[in-house]
């Protein structure tokens, strides 16, 4: 499933210069690069004549409100395009290799001995139902994640997140109170120095009255995986994901959320059955974005490096690719 390997030589070992270039531009000003898809009906069109309101579930293919094409070529700092929650804002940088495609990557650092690189974020003005994006990502070649006998976890991308305490870090989704779905590597069933494989990590309602977060992981025999795709590091690799909050009856949250990962041309994971809120106004999808938060009780053994490039979005549908979407 690998795309494209990244430079062995911009490995980042340490922070005394041996690390990848960061990348050096001139002032100047910066936008985000939409691509607005005319023509279009809202989002209650989107939804079909019932809407997310009823017991009918959402069309299982639609086409967006807008599309949105992040090219960090076009940026002279990483804030120009996400916003920071959490984490130190110098362990996200612009540089100029590796990347997967023209000449700008983001690389996020998670420092030896700590947890956060940083949380990032792509603020949905007005929150949406549905939400397709696609990114390169890549671990640096000498990503490891030893020193622990149990499966150790990094998170690497926020896939959809509802803002509040709900949201993570121990909180209880309660349907009004914020929700998640996150993408991380994981040492399940593998080897500490790679590969690696991927887990889908979920804060929703649950069944009863206290929410919980679900750790899926995509490897062989787990209820939700559909392969167990193997992370080298070095290797560029394109992730897909999809995530569509649930319809609602008489208040209550159906069990019907959707949440979809692709890997290169796989689809790798899909989950049907997540109740995520009973706030249609208030608690759909706030944000999406990069993210780097190793383990929960144990630290990273190593600095460690994360690439992202090319990042694209459907807002209220899904992207027209060959392999997911319509």
């Amino acid at each position: 499933m690998a795309t494209n390997t990244t430079d062995e030589a911009n490995r980042g070992e340490d922070d005394n210069g041996d690390g990848p270039a960061e990348k050096t531009t001139g002032a100047g000003v910066t936008r985000r690069r939409t691509l607005q898809m005319g023509g279009l009906v809202g989002a209650g069109g989107l939804l079909g004549a019932a809407g997310l309101g009823t017991d009918t579930a959402t069309a299982d293919c639609s086409h967006p409100d807008s599309i949105v094409h992040l090219d960090y070529d076009d940026y002279d700092s990483w804030d120009d395009v996400y916003r920071m929650s959490n984490g130190d804002p110098d362990n996200l940088t612009l540089v100029s290799s590796p990347t997967a495609s023209g000449e700008s990557a983001l690389q996020l650092r998670i420092r030896e001995d700590a947890h956060w690189g940083l949380s990032t974020h792509y603020d949905f003005d007005d929150g949406l139902f549905e939400l397709n994006g696609r990114v390169n990502f890549a671990l640096n070649s000498n990503w490891a994640m030893s020193g622990r006998d149990a499966p150790t976890n990094c998170r690497l991308w926020n896939c959809a997140i509802a803002r509040g305490e709900g949201s993570a870090g121990g909180g209880r989704p309660d349907g009004t109170n914020g929700w998640s779905n996150r993408m991380y590597v994981s040492t399940k069933d593998t080897d500490p120095e790679g590969p690696f494989h991927l887990l889908s990590n979920t804060y929703h309602m649950g069944d009863g009255d206290e929410g919980i977060g679900d750790h899926d992981y995509l490897v062989d025999g787990e209820k939700y995986a559909l392969g167990s795709p193997e992370i080298e590091p070095g290797v560029w690799y394109e992730f897909e994901y999809y995530v569509r909050v649930n319809t609602i009856t008489n208040g209550e949250a159906n069990h019907d959320g959707v949440v979809r990962y692709w890997l290169d041309d796989d689809l790798v994971f899909e989950r049907k059955d997540i109740p995520f809120t009973e706030d249609l106004d208030d608690n759909i999808i706030d944000t999406t974005g990069p993210v780097g938060h190793y383990g929960g009780r144990y630290t990273a053994p190593k600095n460690l490096y994360a690439y992202y490039d090319d990042h694209s979005m459907a807002l209220n549908g899904e992207l027209e690719f060959e392999y997911g979407g319509c």
